[in-house]
């Protein structure tokens, strides 16, 4: 079994969220713990002792609202962080905020350290505000713009993750010239999923043409804007078609997609009270009939290498590789994605040890039969 390298260290510094989104996946929004100094030197040991890292590793802040936790804590947690890693270890920090609660302060830690923001919009005020709402119901979509003009103003680019609903499928001209208005470079889309406490998906019996149609358009405003927006799906689907920069570091085939939620400890999820797991960050804190849950441990107790020697490791591996092979064996796609999201295939088909998810045909299969015929299009052209 091959391990790592670490590719992305996610880290919940805070389980508390300051707003309820209706499709959000985790549970403990309301509690306010934050992690521990303590706990994240013990964490950083344990990855440096277990020799994961190599050249660079990226630190993401996830899974609640990172900033509703004080900028004093990140400064200690940063400070663990860079004296506890080999100096030649490049790192990276990541932010991935609703924009709420970004102020001046923010901004000015946010470049000082350097610091990669994604911000959580899903597009226009009609759209944004029908699930990313408070407590009390009421729509956030006002701050959210707010936050993003201010990191505008201090010259920090941000990137949006926009999460696509069955209606957002009725208005790509309109969230695409939003997102242009806003002058967003990179935004990234997440089809709604089923996972963890979102039990059900607006598009899980919609028409897969209508989301196919949706990111046609897409595409196409996409070109027409002379790519100064870049779309992720379509990014990673002409990545795939032409090559795999990736292949190298991880000595894997060039013609299989380097997959890093299927290789252990490529990504390592940890909570605030130190438990830990692998593959898809959102496995991290829920439950699970076969595992009991998805923590393979704790580092104040546990290594990683002690870890993976557990029963609970090796099944969820050998779940998980053999749906791998069912891919393979069954998915003309399979080189584009390497095998599919492991969350995915649990939450919808109720074990690792499965295949074709709604992820694979909205995420992956659509952007990339789009691509194709675009590119086939050029081609034809050229000809």
């Amino acid at each position: 079994m091959n391990y790592g390298p670490l590719d992305l260290l996610v880290i919940q510094p805070s389980p508390f969220c300051n707003i309820d989104c209706s499709y959000c996946y985790l549970p403990e929004r309301s509690n306010t713990n934050k992690i521990s100094p303590e706990t994240i030197e013990k964490l950083i040991n344990r990855v440096v002792e277990a020799n994961l890292i190599d050249k660079q590793v990226t630190v993401v802040w996830h899974a609640g609202e990172p900033l509703a936790v004080p900028i004093s804590y990140y400064k200690s947690y940063f400070d663990i962080i860079r004296n506890q890693t080999p100096e030649s270890v490049k790192i990276r920090h990541s932010i991935q905020t609703n924009g709420m609660l970004i102020t001046d302060e923010w901004c000015r830690f946010i470049k000082e350290n350097d610091i990669s923001i994604g911000l959580s919009i899903d597009g226009p005020e009609f759209l944004h505000d029908k699930n990313r709402i408070t407590r009390s119901g009421k729509g956030t979509h006002a701050k959210a713009i707010a936050g993003a003009r201010l990191l505008k103003k201090y010259d920090i680019r941000f990137h949006i993750i926009a999460v696509i609903t069955a209606e957002s499928c009725n208005y790509p001209d309109e969230i695409f010239n939003f997102f242009k208005e806003l002058g967003v470079g990179y935004l990234g889309l997440n089809f709604e999923e089923v996972e963890g406490g979102n039990m059900s998906s607006s598009l899980q019996n919609g028409r897969s043409e209508n989301v196919y149609a949706f990111l046609s358009r897409l595409y196409d405003l996409q070109e027409q804007n002379d790519h100064q927006m870049v779309i992720r799906e379509f990014l990673n689907s002409k990545q795939s078609i032409i090559g795999d920069p990736f292949a190298e570091n991880y000595k894997i085939d060039e013609s299989m997609r380097f997959n890093h939620q299927t290789m252990p400890y490529a990504i390592i999820s940890v909570d605030y009270e130190g438990n830990f797991s692998s593959f898809s960050p959102e496995l991290l804190g829920q439950k699970a009939e076969r595992y009991g849950d998805f923590s393979l441990g704790n580092v104040h107790t546990h290594s990683f290498e002690d870890a993976s020697k557990t029963h609970k490791f090796k099944l969820m591996y050998e779940d998980l590789e053999n749906g791998i092979e069912k891919c393979k064996n069954s998915c003309e796609y399979f080189h584009v994605c390497g095998g599919g999201a492991p969350s995915n295939k649990y939450y919808e088909n109720g074990s690792f040890d499965s295949a074709e998810t709604l992820f694979c045909k909205l995420s992956v299969k659509l952007p990339t039969d789009i691509v194709l015929s675009r590119l086939e299009q050029e081609i034809g052209i050229l000809l």
